[in-house]
C-alpha cells in the first residue's frame, strides 16, 4: 500500500504558496500521454452511509465474529490479521459494540485510527495528517456536527478510544481532522458492484492542486492503483492540475460541490468565463431577445443577458427551474419518448449546450445503442441519424471543456464512428448507397476510431476503458479487411 513509483520523483516538484497550500509542478518537459504517478491507496472506505467488508469491499451488514467492529460479508472469512487482533483486544461490553456497529461511518474513523496503532504504519499515518483538512471552515458546519454525534460521541460513550495507543490524546478535534482529509483529499474509485463506488486516499495523489480544465487525466485500475498522465504537453514548472469534480457539470454546480466538499473556489479561466468558454453549459435562452443568452456573472452575481444587460432572471427562477428539471430527467430515464419531449421543452428554456441538456442527450444516444444493437428492432435510418447527430453534439462541448487526452472524447467519438460505419453498411446492404460511397464512409470511422484509441490506450488495460480499447483494435482490424474487400474489383461484395 502507498507504493508510489520513481515518475513521480523524476518528473515533478513539490511547492507550497498561501493560495493552493502543497502542490505539484513539472520538473521537466512531459509529453501527452505521459505517466506522471503510479500509487498505491493508503486507505481504502465506504462511502458515508455504505457499510462494507474490510475484504472484498462488497456491501455487507455482517460484522467480523472475532473482532466485531469491522464489517465482513458472508462470503469472506477474514481481513487484515493485526487489525482483527487489535480490535479483539479492546474490552467492550457487548451493547457498546452494537452501538459502535449501527454507526457506519465509525469504521472510518477506526482505520485511520488502526495506522497509529501498528508501528509498521506508522509513518503512514503521519503523513496522512499532513494533508489539507480545512478544519477552520468545516468548524460547526452540519458534516462537523453529523460527524460529532455519528463518530466522536459514540466511540468516546464506549470507552474504546482510551484503550488504544496513547488515546487520551485522541479527542473530537484528531478524529474531524482524519475524516475531514478523507472527505477532501479522497479520490471515487468503482466499488465491486454495477454503478457502486467507494474511495481511496492516495498521500501523493491528493498533493496535485485543482482546475476544472486540468493537464493531467486521472485513472484507476481494477487493484485500487490510481494513474494520473498529462492529457497535453506540459512545459517544465507549469502547475499539474487535476480536477476534483464532474467537468459535465455546469460552472455554478461544480463550484457549489467544490466548496461544500471541497472547502474552497475555484477560479480557474471556465469557472470565471460567464459563458464557460463559449460552451454555455449554464446558460438559460433570453425571452427577450432573438438569439440571446442569460448566464451567471460571476463577480456580480447576477444572471443578465449578454445582449441586453437590463434583461436579468431572479436566482430564485433559476434554482427553481434546475430542480425541476433535474427531477423530469430523473422520472425520464429510461423512457426515450419522454426524455426526446423534455428535450424539446427545456430546450425553449435552457442553451442547446446546458449540462441539463447534455445530460438527456447522453441518456438518449445510449437507449439509441441499445435500440441499434438489438436489430430484432428493424431500426431505420433516422434512428442512426439521431444517434449521430447527438454524438456529434456532445463532442464539441467536450473539445471545448475536456481538450487533449479525455476519455469522455474518445468513447464519444467512438460512438460516433460505430453508428456512422453501421449505417453505411445499412445502406449499401439496402443498396442506397454504393461500394464507393460505404469505402468513403469506412475511411471516415476509421480515422475517428484511431483517434479515439490513441486516447483509450493511456488507460489501465483493467479498467472499463482498457478493455473498450482492446476490443476496438479487434473492430479495427475487421473494418480494414472490410475496407480492403471493398477496394476489390468484385460487383458482389457483402459486408
Amino acid at each position: 500500500m502507498a507504493a508510489v513509483t520513481d515518475d513521480f520523483a523524476k518528473k515533478c516538484e513539490v511547492k507550497q504558496n498561501e493560495t493552493l497550500g502543497r502542490y505539484v509542478v513539472a520538473a521537466t518537459n512531459i509529453k501527452a500521454g505521459e505517466t506522471v504517478l503510479l500509487e498505491q491507496p493508503v486507505l481504502l472506505l465506504a462511502n458515508n452511509g455504505d457499510r462494507r467488508c474490510c475484504n472484498c469491499h462488497q456491501l455487507t451488514s455482517s460484522f467480523c465474529g472475532k473482532c466485531r467492529l469491522m464489517p465482513l460479508c458472508a462470503d469472506c472469512v477474514e481481513h487484515y490479521g493485526p487489525d482483527c487482533r487489535r480490535l479483539a483486544e479492546l474490552q467492550l461490553q457487548e451493547q457498546q459494540v452494537e452501538q459502535l456497529q449501527a454507526h457506519t461511518e465509525v469504521c472510518s474513523a477506526l482505520k485511520y485510527l488502526l495506522l497509529r496503532e501498528h508501528a509498521e504504519k506508522r509513518s503512514h499515518y503521519e503523513q496522512l495528517l499532513q494533508l489539507e483538512a480545512h478544519l477552520a471552515r468545516r468548524r460547526d458546519t452540519d458534516i462537523w456536527r453529523s460527524y460529532r454525534a455519528e463518530v466522536f460521541e459514540p466511540l468516546q460513550v464506549s470507552g474504546l478510544l482510551l484503550q488504544l495507543r496513547n488515546g487520551a490524546e485522541i479527542d473530537e478535534e484528531l478524529l474531524q481532522r482524519l475524516l475531514a482529509i478523507a472527505d477532501i483529499n479522497g479520490f471515487e474509485i468503482r466499488a465491486p458492484e454495477s454503478g457502486g463506488a467507494m474511495r481511496g486516499v492516495y498521500m501523493t495523489a491528493a498533493l496535485f492542486a485543482h482546475s476544472c480544465l486540468p493537464n493531467l487525466v486521472t485513472a484507476i485500475d481494477e487493484e485500487r492503483r490510481i494513474k494520473l498522465y498529462a492529457n497535453r504537453i506540459i512545459a517544465a514548472g507549469e502547475i499539474l492540475y487535476n480536477c476534483y469534480t464532474d467537468i459535465l457539470l455546469g460552472t455554478d454546480e461544480r463550484r457549489r460541490i467544490l466548496k461544500t466538499g471541497k472547502c474552497f473556489d475555484c477560479q480557474c479561466a471556465r469557472c470565471t468565463d460567464p459563458t464557460e468558454l463559449g460552451t454555455h453549459m449554464s446558460s438559460f435562452v433570453c425571452s427577450h431577445c432573438t438569439g440571446g443568452y442569460v448566464v451567471l456573472q460571476p463577480e456580480s452575481g447576477l444572471w443578465q443577458c449578454l445582449l441586453n444587460a437590463e434583461h436579468t432572471l431572479k436566482p430564485e427562477f433559476v434554482a427553481n427551474v434546475l430542480e425541476r428539471a433535474k427531477e423530469e430527467v430523473f422520472h425520464a430515464r429510461e423512457d426515450i419518448y419522454r426524455l426526446e419531449l423534455l428535450l424539446a421543452k427545456l430546450g425553449r428554456l435552457l442553451h442547446g449546450n446546458h449540462y441539463i441538456m447534455l445530460d438527456l442527450k447522453q441518456n438518449i444516444a445510449s437507449i439509441l445503442r441499445q435500440i441499434l444493437q438489438n436489430m430484432a428492432h428493424r431500426p431505420s435510418r433516422k434512428v442512426y441519424e439521431r444517434k449521430i447527430r447527438l454524438c456529434q453534439e456532445i463532442l464539441l462541448v467536450l473539445k471545448v471543456v475536456a481538450p487533449g487526452i479525455s476519455r469522455l472524447k474518445a468513447i464519444a467519438l467512438y460512438e460516433l464512428a460505430n453508428t456512422q460505419a453501421e449505417l453505411g453498411r445499412k445502406l449499401y446492404s439496402e443498396q442506397e448507397h454504393d461500394a464507393a460511397d460505404l469505402l468513403a464512409e469506412l475511411q471516415q470511422t476509421e480515422i475517428m476510431t484511431r483517434e479515439s484509441l490513441r486516447m483509450l490506450l493511456y488507460e489501465p488495460i483493467s479498467t472499463p476503458e482498457g478493455q473498450l480499447a482492446r476490443n476496438m483494435l479487434r473492430e479495427l482490424k475487421e473494418l480494414q479487411n472490410d475496407m480492403k474487400m471493398l477496394q476489390q474489383p468484385n460487383d458482389d461484395v457483402v459486408i
